[in-house]
This record gives C-alpha cells, sequence and structure tokens, in this order.
C-alpha cells in the first residue's frame, strides 16, 4: 500500500513539473494592438510563473494584427515555437488551443465631419484665408472612416509631401496613435476658392483697349489657380486685349497684350511651401515681369536675390534652386 502511494505522489509531482503553467486560447479571439501579443488572446494559468516570467509571455509578439475588419490565421504550432524560443521545454507549459485560430481586429470608425473639419484647417493655413473663401465639393467619400480600436487618442495628419491643387485633390491622411501611423484615410474633393472677379458686359473685340465701364464686380467660385482672373484694376489702363471676349466672360492675364504684372522696384509677397510648412515674405521685384515669368527679386531684409515666377501683379512663387 504505501508503495501505491509512493508512486501516486511520484506520478503527481512529475504531472505538476511537466506544466509549470497552463494557457488558453479559444477558437475566434479578438485585438487591438497592430502586433497579436500572447497577453491578448491568451488565459492564464498563473501557477510556477514569477512576475518577470508572466510579463514575458504576456508580451510575447506572433505575428502582426490584421488590418481592421479583416482575419488573420494563427497555428498552434507557431505559438508553441514563439514560447519555446523564450527558453521553456515542452514539459514546462500545456497549451489548450486549436490547430488554427482566427484572429480579428476591433475597429472604430472616424465620421467624414472630423475628417472635412481637419482639412478646411489645414487649407485655411495654407493659404492664410477664411475658411468661407475656400470652397469644398467632397467626390465619392464614405460617411465614416474605419480605424483599428484601441486604448488612447488618436490624431490626423498629412502625409509627407502632401499638397493641395486648385481643383481635384485625393489626400492622404494619416490617422497616428502613440507617434504611430494607424491607418492612412483617403479624402477626395474639389477645391475652389470664392473670388471678385470681372466680367464683360458686353462683346469686346482683338486690340480693344479695357475700359473699366466695360466690366462688372462679381464673385465666382474659381477652381483652378485663381490669380490667372484679374481681381484689381490697377495696371489695367490702356492694357488691350490679344483676343476676343464675349459677354459674360471673365478677364483673365491671359487675354491681355503683354501684360506686365510686375514692374521694377514693385513690393511682392513670396509663398515658400517646404516639408508641409507654408513661409510668406515680402521681396523687391529687380525686372519688370508677366504672368508666369521668371524674374529676380530681393529680400527687404538681406538683400539676397533670387528667381520667382510671376503669379499675379502682387505675388509671386518661389523656384527652387
Amino acid at each position: 500500500m504505501k508503495k501505491i502511494c509512493l508512486i501516486l505522489l511520484l506520478l503527481l509531482l512529475i504531472s505538476n513539473s511537466a506544466a509549470a503553467f497552463e494557457l488558453k486560447i479559444e477558437q475566434n479571439e479578438f485585438v487591438e494592438s497592430a502586433d497579436i501579443y500572447l497577453g491578448e488572446i491568451a488565459e492564464f494559468n498563473e501557477a510556477e510563473l514569477n512576475s518577470e516570467q508572466l510579463i514575458e509571455l504576456r508580451n510575447l509578439k506572433l505575428a502582426k494584427s490584421p488590418q481592421p475588419g479583416y482575419q488573420k490565421f494563427l497555428n498552434k504550432v507557431l505559438v508553441e515555437l514563439s514560447i519555446k524560443n523564450l527558453g521553456y521545454d515542452t514539459a514546462d507549459f500545456r497549451l489548450k488551443m486549436p490547430k488554427q485560430i482566427t484572429i480579428e481586429r476591433k475597429a472604430a470608425y472616424i465620421d467624414i465631419s472630423k475628417v472635412r473639419a481637419f482639412v478646411e484647417e489645414k487649407l485655411t493655413e495654407a493659404f492664410k484665408l477664411d475658411s468661407e473663401k475656400l470652397v469644398i465639393e467632397e467626390l465619392n467619400n464614405p460617411k465614416s472612416y474605419q480605424i483599428a480600436a484601441g486604448n488612447g487618442e488618436y490624431e490626423l495628419q498629412l502625409a509627407s509631401h502632401s499638397h493641395f491643387n486648385f481643383g481635384n485633390n485625393n489626400l492622404i491622411i494619416e490617422v497616428v496613435k502613440d507617434s504611430v501611423v494607424q491607418n492612412r484615410l483617403y479624402y477626395r474633393f474639389k477645391l475652389g476658392i470664392k473670388k471678385q472677379v470681372f466680367r464683360s458686359l458686353k462683346d469686346l473685340h482683338y486690340n480693344s483697349t479695357l475700359n473699366r465701364n466695360d466690366f462688372e464686380i462679381v464673385e465666382k467660385v474659381i477652381y483652378q489657380n485663381p490669380d490667372q482672373l484679374v481681381s484689381s484694376w490697377e495696371n489695367m489702363q490702356k492694357k488691350e486685349l490679344k483676343t476676343t471676349l464675349k459677354k459674360g466672360d471673365y478677364l483673365s492675364y491671359q487675354l491681355i497684350k503683354n501684360p506686365y504684372l510686375v514692374k521694377w522696384g514693385d513690393r511682392l509677397k513670396v509663398t515658400i511651401v517646404k516639408n508641409n510648412v507654408v513661409l510668406s515674405s515680402y521681396v523687391t521685384a529687380r525686372e519688370r515681369g508677366k504672368l508666369g515669368d521668371e524674374i529676380t527679386v530681393e529680400n527687404e531684409n538681406s538683400g539676397y536675390r533670387f528667381q520667382v515666377e510671376v503669379i499675379s501683379e502682387n505675388e509671386v512663387k518661389y523656384l527652387s534652386p
């Protein structure tokens, strides 16, 4: 009888030492993190584990998580090998899980209104205009965007090398959480600007001299470079048309003969865009120029001279060297 009890005791000790801890993983598991961690999908029987061992096991990374709304399959063999790579033998643990399980990523949603508000803010910063002046016409966007769920706040940022164009835009917006880009959203829109321009009150012929009384000022939504349309009558005196202009058409610099918009000594605004940062300054023209001409300007403070492109009678665009 004593021998039987001794054998049973030895078997019990052997069985306990053969599985110092036990893990249980169900057929379907959900995760929040960008990576699949053992502690997020497994239920632990923490027998014979100290705190350091438990933390190490819970933080064991098994694979990349699927994108929100998608599934990923995880094999039992992979989980076992990953645990063994930490230094555990087969006898040290017991893993209860199917041969293959399904992992799903928890999802959250960003309403389109929040994305639009973010874009409006960036547009007003870039163009230094009130939001009422800008027109955003959305193009085939979802009502909400699906992103990864999880604790903590997220923020939106423009992807690198993003820029705004008048007309159609397909903007890439990054969802950032804990300094890591979790998702990329695509926001499609048509960008316009409300601007006062000159509309012809009658048909005007080739070689006609411009007369202010032949035009009325109207506010128009422009979906192209707004600086191509004349918005100030200054410098328009004695200018002639190089083509016909029909009643109801808008006056642009391309329709004017030799329209020198900039004269030597004019004070001009120059805008420089670099790494999504918009800088504005004032320079002095050291050449005269028509629309689209490259001219030399001089920085008012440093005296440094550089090349710019004429885009209106009071603004030029910096040309990268």
